[in-house]
C-alpha cells in the first residue's frame, strides 16, 4: 500500500499468500502437523512476517475459517416436526462431522486459538456457534409452547449438555457414532429417574 511505512501494514497479498498456505498444507498433512515454517517456506514470506501479524498457527487458522478459505461442515437443525427426531438427527450429524479426522483437527485448532485470544473467542462464537444455538433454542421453545416439553425446561441447559458431549467427544478422542446420539437424546427426554 501506498503511503505507509514498511513493515507497518498488513500487505493484503502476503495475508492471502498465508492463508492459502495454511488452507492447502491443512488439506495436505492436518493441521496438527501444519507448522509456522511450512507455512511461511509455502507463502515465500519470513516467519517474522507471520509472527508480525498473528501469534500462533491456530490463530491464522481461525483467521482461514473466518475469512472462507477453509470451509467447516455446517450442521443446522433439521427441519422436522417432532423435536426429538429433529434433535437426534442434528446430534448424530454434528458427531460425524467431528469423526472426520480432518474436521476434528480444524475444530480443535480452533478450541486453541480461542482459549488464547478472548476476543477471537467472541467472534468465532458469534460467526460459528451462535447461528446454532439461535436455531435449537427457538426449536425448543416453540416446542414448548406446543406442549411437547416442559415449559420449565431452561434451553440454554438444553444447549450446553448438546454442545458439551460433542467438545467432550472431540476432545477426548472417542470413537463417535449414531448410537451415541441416541442414547444422549434417550437420557436427555427421559430423565436418570427410574419412573
Amino acid at each position: 500500500m501506498s503511503g505507509t511505512r514498511p513493515g507497518r501494514s498488513r500487505s493484503e497479498k502476503s495475508r492471502t499468500a498465508i492463508l492459502t498456505a495454511t488452507r492447502d498444507l491443512v488439506a495436505e498433512v492436518g493441521y496438527e502437523h501444519v507448522t509456522i515454517e511450512g507455512i511461511a517456506s509455502r507463502a515465500h514470506v519470513g516467519k517474522q512476517t507471520i509472527y508480525r501479524w498473528w501469534s500462533s498457527k491456530s490463530a491464522i487458522l481461525a483467521d482461514c475459517v473466518l475469512d472462507g478459505f477453509i470451509l467447516l461442515p455446517r450442521e443446522l437443525l433439521p427441519q422436522n416436526d417432532d423435536i426429538r427426531i429433529a434433535l437426534t438427527e442434528w446430534l448424530r450429524n454434528a458427531l460425524v462431522a467431528i469423526g472426520d479426522p480432518n474436521n476434528a483437527s480444524l475444530i480443535r485448532g480452533l478450541n486453541s486459538a480461542a482459549a488464547d485470544d478472548p476476543d477471537l473467542a467472541l467472534v468465532l462464537y458469534q460467526r460459528m456457534t451462535e447461528p446454532y444455538e439461535s436455531s435449537i433454542a427457538s426449536r425448543l421453545d416453540e416446542a414448548a409452547k406446543l406442549g411437547e416439553l416442559r415449559s420449565d425446561i431452561s434451553a440454554a441447559d438444553v444447549i450446553e449438555m448438546l454442545f458439551g458431549t460433542i467438545l467432550y467427544r472431540l476432545l477426548s478422542r472417542l470413537d463417535v457414532g449414531p448410537q451415541v446420539a441416541d442414547n444422549i437424546i434417550e437420557i436427555l427426554f427421559s430423565g436418570l429417574s427410574p419412573t
